[in-house]
């Protein structure tokens, strides 16, 4: 009895112990993760906090046993250096960040991964060379660091990795030859769009040329290389006769005369060139400085107009300087501002607004007003309101300034433009922005940061919620603008009705209810998904895009979305149920409309489902990648076992 009794005993004790150190693994990854988020934001930002485990509420985080074993972080706005940490996730066997804005090299703790197969690293702007320690994580099978900023040369010591069945490097800045890679099962390779050189290794003939391009690369399936027989091209290995020879030969001298007399037609044509007299005239500049009010700023005479003492907070009427809001940089005034080189970024609905950037090098958005109607008091108190609404998808008011003849409002600057440009524009170089990930991502930043305004009173909405409104940072996080504007300035550019936006019971635009922000807001959402512009419909077919949404399907039409989304097939079920939700959004009648946390629930939904089924095809190309491994592993001569295969 006595021994059963201490049996069961030491059994509850070691229960108890193992529980504890379950649980203080899950407390290290935890505190992982909360480092992740502290230093790169995005949507992990949105994590739960209140949950003591990160398994179960925490978008893109999947545990098995208690431990975080997947960590998936696509298009999720990430931006600024990966901190140390991420290698205590010591259980992590995927780990996706693929598609955001992280910058700096892969941190030395990674090789702590022991147990990582797939890392995607992918559309990122990490820079340095491909980390040595990354050779030692022997478990790896799929390797993907493209379109990103590596330089150096493509190591040999890849070889250690001798479970690697995916390796992609293409759109980086690798330089040197293509080492030989034979103790790998590599069979997915892609290099192209490096500065490589040199011979393709045999092994790697029979892939496609799409995986080499953009290099100075040869042998299959590429050109022959000089002096070989090898190769697609129609190269020969015979040496140069004697004629070939002096042909060389005379063309070389003929295109060195050629040269000179080039030169000597240069230099003639540049002496005479300085004996003309000067233009004085001044030359076009690109850059244009913020015009302030009547002053005659050609004069240099505004400083004599207007104070630029002001680097604290005033704010009586009658100081004529900057006032700022919150935690902005106030190393610079008033006359900083106006000496700023600036070019315009556009002309909206509210006035001009300028990209400044100041002497010391920071940026700013500049919005001149126009036509504001609300007297001073109230003008200082509305834009006093709107300089101390803050959250992360809104773009926030840093500073304004006041006088009778100018208005001028300083927002931090969005690099990546509105969404409307990158719609109907030309996408930045090098990327490829407005994929369904980008979209969906867009779309829920924007739908929180309005939420948001209307979670501040049942009065208080928007008013001018249209594409061009919505900006863009660097990682393509959703950033709302010129909220707060309707009650203080009349519109100077077309009104959202002619432009599409404006919800049809709206007849005056300082007075735009919730539900109308709701309507332009779905509005966004279908020029989204279809690529079509509102006004371009209104002016061609003279239909509004709800209508032409709807005229589409009802003909049994499905190709109502942007052709750039339709190559993306495996995401057409949350497409569809997205431009549903656009067409709630824009019901004729207010009170069928969604409101804008419900919209915003929705849009995370479909987000959440696009994860979960990227999660779900990312574990069967594992398994067949590990499959493929396990059938390659034995038709190689080897002696050994093969290592162990995760089930």
């Amino acid at each position: 009895m006595k021994f059963q009794l201490l049996f069961t005993t030491l059994v509850f004790a070691f229960s108890l112990y193992r529980f504890a150190i379950v649980g203080a693994d899950l407390a290290s990854d935890r505190a992982a993760l909360l480092a992740l988020r502290s230093a790169v934001g995005g949507r992990s930002r949105l994590w739960n906090l209140s949950a003591t485990s990160p398994c179960s509420s925490w978008t893109g985080v999947t545990c098995q046993n208690n431990r975080v074993t997947r960590l998936r972080l696509p298009g999720m706005g990430l931006s600024g250096n990966l901190p140390l940490g991420i290698g205590n996730l010591t259980e992590l066997r995927t780990l996706s960040l693929r598609f955001n804005a992280l910058t700096g090299p892969i941190p030395s703790d990674f090789v702590k991964l022991v147990n990582l197969r797939n890392l995607y690293l992918q559309g990122n702007f990490f820079s340095g060379q491909i980390p040595d320690f990354l050779f030692n994580m022997q478990n790896l099978v799929r390797l993907n660091l493209a379109h990103n900023n590596f330089s150096g040369e493509i190591s040999p010591k890849f070889n250690n990795l001798t479970r690697l069945v995916t390796l992609y490097l293409e759109n980086n800045h690798l330089t040197g030859i293509i080492p030989n890679l034979n103790a790998t099962p590599l069979n997915q390779l892609n290099v192209s769009g490096n500065n490589l050189n040199g011979s393709i290794p045999e092994r790697f003939s029979r892939l496609d040329a799409s995986a080499f391009g953009g290099n100075s690369l040869c042998g299959e399936p590429l050109q022959a290389c000089p002096g070989t027989g090898t190769g697609t091209g129609t190269g020969t290995d015979s040496g140069l006769s004697g004629g070939a020879i002096a042909g060389i030969v005379i063309g070389s001298l003929i295109g060195i005369v050629l040269i000179l007399l080039l030169l000597f037609f240069l230099c003639r044509r540049k002496s005479s060139r300085d004996k003309e007299p000067k233009d004085t005239a001044p030359a076009k500049h690109a850059e244009v400085q913020i015009p302030v009010g009547n002053t005659a700023r050609d004069s240099g005479n505004a400083g004599a107009t207007y104070s630029a003492t002001a680097k604290g907070d005033a704010r009586s009427s009658g100081t004529k300087s900057l006032v700022f809001f919150g935690n902005v940089n106030k190393d610079f005034d008033l006359e900083d501002l106006l000496r700023a080189s600036a070019e315009v970024l556009g002309k909206g609905t509210f006035g001009t607004t300028y990209k400044a950037t100041l002497e010391m090098g920071i940026v700013f958005a500049v919005k001149r007003l126009k036509d504001v109607t609300a007297p001073e008091s109230e003008y200082r108190e509305k834009i006093e309101e709107v300089g101390k609404v803050g959250h992360e998808n809104l773009v926030p008011l840093r500073a304004y300034y006041y006088s009778r003849d100018e208005k001028l409002l300083v927002y931090d600057y969005m690099p990546t433009g509105s969404l409307s440009a990158l719609l109907h524009g030309s996408s930045p170089a090098g990327r490829t922005p407005l994929n369904w990930e980008a979209r969906s991502g867009i779309a829920l930043g924007a739908a929180r940061g309005i939420a948001y305004l209307h979670s501040q009173g049942p009065n208080i909405s928007h008013g001018n919620i249209k594409a061009s409104n919505i900006l863009l940072t660097k990682s393509f996080e959703a950033r709302v603008s010129d909220f707060g504007l309707s009650h203080v300035a009349l519109p100077t550019s077309i009104p959202n009705r002619v432009s599409g936006y404006r919800a049809p019971e709206v007849t005056d635009a300082r007075k735009v209810s919730q539900k109308a922000d709701v309507y332009s807001f779905g509005i966004m959402l279908l020029e989204l998904l279809t690529g079509k512009t509102p006004a371009h419909l209104l002016n061609e077919e003279g239909v509004d895009l709800p209508r032409w949404v709807q005229s589409v399907q009802d003909e049994g039409n499905t190709e109502v979305f942007d052709t750039e989304l339709l190559k993306h097939q495996n995401v057409e079920e949350e497409m569809v149920k997205m431009l549903q939700l656009a067409l709630e959004c824009t019901a004729q009648y207010p009170d069928k409309r969604p409101s804008m946390d419900v919209v915003a629930s929705k849009i995370e939904e479909v987000c959440h489902s696009n994860v979960e089924k990227e999660d779900d095809k990312e574990f069967h190309s594992f398994k067949d990648a590990e499959d493929g491994f396990s059938q390659q592993y034995f038709s190689f001569d080897s002696t050994g076992p093969p290592p162990s295969i995760e089930n």
